[in-house]
């Protein structure tokens, strides 16, 4: 007796469901109970595994029928057709081919038994899933076609549905009576999915630190179990909650009634995650990694070597008088290469970061009040209202011309029948050139007039964007004066490329285009730009003359001898006049000076002396650091 494995396979996980195993199992069972000689020894299922995309060095059941047939445990290999052996024409004849060399007989319930006995044998065998392979493309042909004309009429084409939609019945059913289900928006979840953009682009969280965040508060996926970073990684990039929909390569336009993200905060939020990539590393304005003390971090540079900024703390614990410790902690911006590589950098090793935080959020509030204070209409005015004008006369006097031209060619074409009866003083081929010419310059003429109506509605469009850009500048600063500090720091990198810092704390803001274009049109005396950039300490130690800075020195080393005194007896002992208009700035900022530079000292921190009288002197005014 022969024995008889047997083979079935199904392509997709639909056909499993329905009758194709049992049809092959019965037809495959029914072929060996007519050959007397034949006993069934083995059966191998393969569910949802396709012939044509999937290679046999990673079916199994393949490689266990290999196995067995090197060891020669089974006499046949029955199939119900040959195309479930595969369809891979580079691939399964020879796997056919191999199992007969190995001894193993081949048959098919439909076509029966391929043999390798003539050369034409070959060719046959080949030929065989050649057609097989052909047939499984021109499905695939099919399919794709169907699906994206299903995509394109902003249907769902199948699967599981992105976390914040689900499935509803609108009644619609397909062409064999089956009711087949819509794409919506599940409001509930899709407020899960605005709130993860939200702390992503306007808080500037990673996903690592949102994940964090939604397990706090109990937000769960639809599992039941808590998001991980990689799937809020693919939430913020999946087009589909802008509503496009998606068909292999291809993308549809946005679906309103699928909308969950606007298209602003989705390629934001795009643009942040390709500026957290390593390939921004050197061009990225965005943090990688967010301190929440500090409001500039990965922003800010070292204006002597040019490195970026890193964060640091330091510290220390004092006793109180009734024997428990205050603890003190403060958060310095440090330039890595001065505390590590002193012959790179010449500057200072750090900086206090609230002072600068301060001085460049006092800065960024001042300039979004000036934009504030632009009215729109004159930004549209001075920057595109003449070159608008300018367009719309020249389209005037085209669409003139254009009538003109037709009028003559109509009179031009009205004389075709009086020349051709010798009644015009045209002859027919002058006519006919003259025709020609008129219109060779019409065309041209529509021409220009067609490149002069595109122009006009590129400065229409650029007018639009600049009011969105005027709102948005007014919205930051409606927003700044009260948001916290994650989303300062977003609103910063919004506004600012980055942040220089030298010696004695002089700051520079090197402004994005958009930002200084807006602020062309505010006070010029005031704002003195270099480029797209502005200084915010250069005008303080400009307004500090040599003896308010004699002033500062004496003052400060007095208090700074004399921790204990206080302000009104400082000036009392130091019997020198105050500089004019600068009572209450030398007040407020002195104290602050000489409180941290006391602070250092006790954490044993504290710089080079005859670096603090420079220090001392930036902030001799009201507009210092």
């Amino acid at each position: 007796m022969k024995k008889v494995c047997c083979l079935y396979r199904v392509s997709t996980k639909g056909q499993v469901d329905k009758d194709d195993i049992p049809m092959q199992k019965t037809s495959c069972r029914a072929f060996i109970d007519s050959k007397n000689d034949w006993k069934l020894y083995k059966e191998f299922y393969e569910k949802g595994i396709s012939g044509f995309k999937v290679s046999a060095k990673d079916r199994d059941a393949i490689q266990d029928l290999q196995k067995m047939a090197i060891k020669k445990e089974f006499d046949v290999l029955l199939v119900f057709m040959f195309d479930r052996m595969g369809r891979k024409e580079d691939e399964t004849p020879f796997v056919v081919e191999w199992f007969v060399n190995q001894g193993i007989e081949v048959w098919s319930v439909k076509e029966g038994q391929q043999r390798f006995e003539a050369h034409v044998d070959k060719l046959l065998n080949y030929i065989r899933f050649w057609q097989a392979s052909g047939e499984s493309i021109k499905t695939s042909i099919r399919v794709k076609e169907r699906m994206g004309q299903i995509v394109a009429d902003g249907r769902f084409k199948g699967g599981t549905p992105a976390y914040g939609y689900c499935l509803v019945d609108n009644g619609r059913v397909n062409k064999r009576g089956r009711a087949v289900k819509d794409l919506a928006i599940d409001e509930s979840a899709a407020m899960v999915v605005r709130y993860i953009f939200d702390l992503y682009v306007n808080h500037g969280l990673g996903t690592q630190l949102i994940a964090n965040r939604l397990e706090a508060e109990g937000l769960l996926n639809p599992k039941g179990a808590n998001f991980t970073c990689a799937t809020i990684k693919n939430m913020i990039s999946n087009e589909t909650y802008r509503g496009v929909l998606k068909c292999g390569g291809d993308r549809t336009e946005p679906f309103e009634h699928l909308r969950i993200i606007d298209d602003k905060t989705f390629f934001k939020a795009r643009d942040i995650a390709a500026q957290r990539s390593a390939a921004y590393q050197e061009r990225r304005r965005i943090p990688r990694k967010v301190s929440k003390n500090c409001l500039l971090t990965g922003n800010i540079f070292c204006a002597h070597c040019g490195g970026r900024l890193i964060t640091s703390t330091s510290g220390g614990k004092k006793k109180r008088k009734d024997g428990s410790y205050c603890i003190r902690r403060t958060w310095r911006y440090v330039c890595y290469n001065h505390m590590r590589h002193k012959s790179r950098c010449d500057g200072q090793s750090g900086y206090s970061a609230k002072r600068i935080d301060d001085a460049v959020s006092e800065a960024i509030r001042e300039l979004l009040a000036k934009v504030k204070a632009i009215p729109r209409s004159k930004i549209v005015e001075e920057r595109m209202r003449q070159s608008i004008k300018e367009k719309q006369v020249a389209i005037r006097a085209h669409e003139n011309l254009v009538s003109k031209k037709e009028r003559s060619l109509a009179v031009l074409k009205g004389e075709i029948a009086n020349s051709l009866a010798g009644e015009s003083s045209f002859s027919p081929h002058l006519l006919n050139e003259q025709i020609l010419a008129t219109q060779e310059e019409l065309e041209n003429i529509k021409s220009g007039l067609i490149g002069l109506e595109s122009s006009l509605n590129e400065y229409r469009a650029e007018v639009e964007k600049l009011e969105q850009e005027h709102s948005d500048l007014i919205g930051y600063g409606e927003m700044f004066v009260s948001c916290d500090n994650d989303q300062k720091r977003m609103i910063i990198c919004e506004l600012v490329d980055e942040i220089k810092v030298r010696r004695g704390y002089e700051i520079e803001l090197k402004l994005r285009f958009t930002f200084e274009q807006f602020l062309q049109h505010a006070d010029k005396e005031i704002l003195e730009s270099e480029g797209y950039s502005v200084r915010i300490a250069e005008e303080t130690v400009s307004n500090c003359s040599a003896g308010d800075m004699s002033f500062n020195e004496a003052m400060f080393e007095l208090l700074e001898s004399n921790p204990d005194m206080e302000w009104d007896d400082a000036l009392r002992h130091l019997e020198m006049p105050i500089p004019t208009g600068q009572a209450e700035a030398l007040d407020r900022h002195m104290m602050r000076a000489i409180n941290d530079v006391r602070e250092e000292r006790r954490q044993g921190c504290i710089a080079r002396k005859k670096r603090l009288p420079s220090k001392l002197g930036s902030l001799g005014s009201p507009g210092g650091a």
